[in-house]
């Protein structure tokens, strides 16, 4: 094929694609102009997550009449004169690619008046084609309207998310400007229902409190940057008893650009080491100063990522300057407590140290070893409830022996995993399959042959608990280790997915409904998924803004969420599955996230009783060899391994 110049239109939407990925792109280029622009407020509309049509609305400086088509065209910007202005970019925009890039596939109607002028001017670009020029009488400022995005690029249209998954990106990004920003007014409406609202006060702590409420505004520290530094950073972070389960919450500036760059974010993290537990983030606004020749800001066709001269040190500014507000915050400990006065159990109590558990310690009643620091004497059993539009409700199975162990730990978390009789052996020397049957999490009640075949554990001998972690078992072939928490989270996934098939929901209504206020993005995700989450045993309604109230947790959860825990479980559950997915994919790992919530913990003590009856679930579900994210539960030494480790052969 002989080598040929492409077309102008070709070309531009080849453009395009570079800039303009999604209508997140869109609404983030245009509110970047308006912000160049000098406006205090701006306003966004979107309809179909964006793909039907965006509006943004602000009142900064206008675009002349005589300049609105040259606007239009490529590489045409007011920010940038000559090559040297690149060395120290001051604005978000300078390429002078974003409206082309935009009119190119999408149809764009720009109204704007020039502060002072008598009237403004309307122009219309329909996919990439100039229109008209036109006097229009509108307020000072600029209205930009984008309608019909990538109708004229199929390719491009069809991979797009759904219209609440486009939405969420759309609140995040914006959310994230708002913090960046606190002394402009944001607004975002979706679909005629608002959606963010900050009031452009300059505060912080204001800020936070429109995009994610007053509840996690008034548990942040503010960050107060030195002025007199070239390198400086301010902003706000959360104290260490506000964490999260991922990092959606951290949010990074360089000279008032949104970036992201997983070297700061792990500067923020680094930072917490030693208040937060593992796998736990923090909330935090970072917004980071540098002297504009020391960054480049032109490294990224979406300019999301930026280059330092020096890293490092920019790197060690955010790290000591989070670290210290953080040890300045830090409550006084309490000598030999092992925690601070009035903290949240931050400080974990460490997991005795020991070998190989076989239980033989204090009995509970009913003759069940009782876990150092004693138990409940009575589980909280959820109720029956009727639920609507003939959706049936069902209990979550009492245990056929009562009272049955249950597992008490530092966390507030007790499971009860015997559910089969007392009766029989006891001492763990009968073989599993000796015990008596019982419908298990994941069988939905049905009789053992499973229509499809599938492989299933040998009958295991319970010998003990290994650091309170690892049930130890003996089987036909060796030793076999079992994850307790991996091996709970599989019976309870599939138990939690039965019943969401067969259209059942278990739920437990708690005494006290809680309040809990969420990103911009995830809100949005509770609206798409709403049905979803109902039907697992969620049990929430709207409370303005982002803000939810939880009157019911799915039944598994019920232990955890008591005492308040609610809101936090909540949370911790969504963010989890904020990350994407949609369809089948979503629900999978909406189940996965409540069996491991709810699962037996590392470090919790079980009886033999309890191992047994584990395993004995373990070995009716359908998948028994891995958790819900793919880690093993069992792991076998074979007796060939053990004669070879003891040079029997």
């Amino acid at each position: 094929m002989p080598i040929h110049v492409l077309s102008d239109e070709l070309s531009s939407r080849i453009a395009a694609g570079e800039v303009i990925e999604r209508p997140a792109s869109v609404v983030k280029e245009l509110v970047e102009n308006s912000l160049d622009a000098g406006s205090t407020r701006v306003a966004v509309e979107v309809a179909g997550g964006g793909a039907r049509s965006i509006t943004v609305v602000d009142n900064g400086q206008g675009i002349p009449a005589g300049q609105l088509a040259i606007a239009f065209e490529r590489f045409a910007t007011s920010k940038i004169d000559e090559s040297s202005d690149l060395i120290a970019i001051g604005t978000l925009g300078f390429r002078g690619e974003a409206l082309p890039s935009i009119a190119s596939v999408a149809s764009v109607e720009v109204t704007s008046k020039e502060a002072g002028a008598d009237a403004g001017a309307r122009y219309l670009v329909d996919f990439g084609k100039p229109g008209s020029l036109e006097a229009a009488g509108v307020p000072e400022g600029t209205r930009i309207v984008v309608s019909g995005l990538f109708k004229n690029v199929p390719a491009r249209l069809k991979f797009l998310g759904s219209a609440g998954r486009e939405l969420s990106r759309i609140q995040t990004m914006l959310a994230s400007l708002a913090l960046i920003h606190p002394e402009v007014a944001f607004s975002l409406n979706a679909d005629g229902r608002d959606r963010l609202r900050t009031t452009g006060s300059g505060n912080m702590i204001d800020a936070v409190s429109g995009v994610y409420g007053q509840k996690i505004a008034g548990q942040m520290l503010l960050l107060e940057a030195d002025e007199s530094a070239a390198f400086s950073v301010d902003g706000i972070v959360s104290s260490p008893s506000l964490n999260r389960s991922n990092r959606t919450y951290l949010t990074l500036s360089v000279n008032g650009r949104w970036i992201q760059s997983r070297r700061l974010s792990y500067a923020i993290e680094q930072a917490y080491h030693g208040f937060l537990p593992e796998r736990r983030f923090p909330i935090a606004v970072a917004r980071i100063r540098t002297p504009l020749d020391d960054v480049d800001a032109n490294v990224h066709p979406a300019k999301a990522e930026v280059r330092f001269l020096r890293e490092d040190l920019v790197y060690s500014v955010v790290q000591r300057a989070i670290r210290g507000v953080l040890t300045a915050y830090a409550p006084v400990h309490e000598l030999g407590s092992g925690r601070a006065r009035g903290s949240t159990g931050l400080l974990r109590t460490p997991i005795s140290a020991g070998g190989l558990h076989v239980p033989g310690g204090p009995r509970g009643p009913g003759g069940y070893e009782r876990p150092p620091g004693g138990r409940p004497e009575q589980g909280e059993r959820t109720t029956s409830t009727p639920g609507a539009s003939g959706v049936g409700y069902s209990q979550w199975p009492e245990p056929l022996s009562s009272p049955g162990p249950e597992i008490a730990s530092s966390s507030g978390l007790a499971v009860d995993l015997v559910s089969g009789p007392a009766s029989g052996p006891t001492s763990g020397q009968a073989p599993l399959s000796e015990t008596q049957d019982q419908d298990t999490p994941g069988s939905g009640g049905s009789s053992s042959s499973a229509a499809t075949p599938r492989e299933t554990l040998p009958v295991l001998r319970v010998i003990g608990q290994a650091h309170e972690t690892y049930i130890v078992a003996e089987g036909p072939d060796g030793v076999y280790l079992i994850d307790q928490h991996a091996a709970h989270e599989r019976v309870t996934f599939e138990r939690v997915k039965a019943r969401f098939d067969e259209n059942v929901i278990e739920s437990q209504p708690l005494l006290e409904p809680v309040s809990v206020d969420l990103a911009p993005g995830v809100m949005t995700i509770v609206h798409e998924h709403l049905e979803e989450l109902n039907r697992v045993g969620w049990g929430v309604e709207e409370f303005g803004g982002n803000s939810l109230i939880v009157r019911s947790v799915p039944a598994p959860l019920a232990v955890r969420a008591s005492g308040g825990g609610a809101g936090n479980v909540f949370v911790t559950v969504l963010d989890e599955l904020s990350e994407g997915g949609s369809g089948e994919s979503w629900r999978e790992r909406m189940f996965a996230s409540i069996a491991c919530h709810s699962s037996v913990r590392a470090g919790q003590t079980l009886s033999i009783d309890e191992c047994k009856d584990l395993i004995r679930q373990l070995e009716k579900a359908d998948q028994p060899n891995t958790c819900p994210h793919g880690r093993p539960t069992i792991v076998q030494l074979t007796v060939s391994d053990l004669e070879r480790e003891f040079k029997r052969r």
